[in-house]
């Protein structure tokens, strides 16, 4: 499916397996974007089910996921699934829950650290006990789910900042922008764990890797705004290696 309607991804469509997102700024646009999709389907013989498909709507789900015009929300029954999750008897259990949290790890921030404890009773060197430090730092994680109920869509006329903790092996990112009112508005949350080898890099090395991470990351969203996008990092040593004039074999590659 991708390599079918690869023309237009990212332009006004988006493609998952099988199921297709259509979006525009005006139900004239719209109108055009669908008769496009519907036509490049129909030369390569593919089939939709008519029964399946929605049209012209301004609210709809996908992958689990609530998508309005200016936001994107949690599905509500999956948050009440999280609320009323009892304690967990067996590893079985767990390894379904934290896949299960991972879906929606884009709305929870510091995803990596709070999630940390459970992924570690799945270690094979490490005995399954569900304790009451367990069973708070579960809670924790119930609370964490519910925090940030809603995102904001990347608008590439809007002011953006980029947000980036780096805490011993695990980088955690925020990419907000500012609407109308000046307010500043969340658009995704997202955790990563260095590797072993990224762990033992100098300090102002591992701060320029993870700034270049983060916008390979988030590239596709970035490289659609033509304003400068501002970057706030928890480290100052930075500002000293802007003013070397030579830079190492490793900030070469990385540039």
């Amino acid at each position: 499916m991708n390599d079918v309607l690869f023309e237009y991804l990212h332009q006004f469509c988006q493609i998952y397996l099988n199921d297709i997102i259509i979006y525009s700024k005006t139900l004239k646009e719209h109108k055009q974007y669908v008769w496009l999709i519907l036509q490049r389907l129909q030369e390569t013989d593919l089939q939709i089910d008519i029964n399946k498909c929605k049209f012209h709507v301004q609210e709809i789900i996908f992958l689990e996921l609530l998508i309005f015009i200016k936001k994107l929300k949690m599905n509500s029954w999956k948050i009440q699934m999280i609320i009323e999750w009892s304690t967990f008897i067996n590893l079985i259990q767990i390894q379904f829950f934290i896949n299960f949290y991972n879906f929606y790890q884009r709305f929870i921030k510091n995803f990596l650290k709070i999630v940390h404890f459970m992924i570690q009773l799945t270690q094979k060197k490490i005995i399954f006990e569900w304790n009451q430090i367990c069973q708070m730092m579960f809670n924790h994680m119930k609370k964490c789910m519910i925090k940030t109920l809603i995102l904001r869509h990347f608008n590439q006329i809007c002011k953006t900042i980029l947000e980036i903790n780096s805490f011993n092996y695990v980088n955690d990112e925020v990419l907000s922008q500012y609407d109308d009112k000046k307010t500043l508005h969340s658009v995704v949350f997202y955790s990563k764990n260095l590797s072993f080898a990224e762990c033992n890099y100098k300090i102002y090395n591992k701060k320029l890797l993870i700034i270049i991470q983060a916008f390979k990351h988030w590239w596709s969203e970035l490289k659609l705004t033509d304003i400068s996008i501002k970057v706030f990092i928890d480290h100052q040593v930075l500002t000293s290696l802007m003013k070397n004039k030579e830079l190492s074999r490793w900030q070469m590659h990385w540039v």
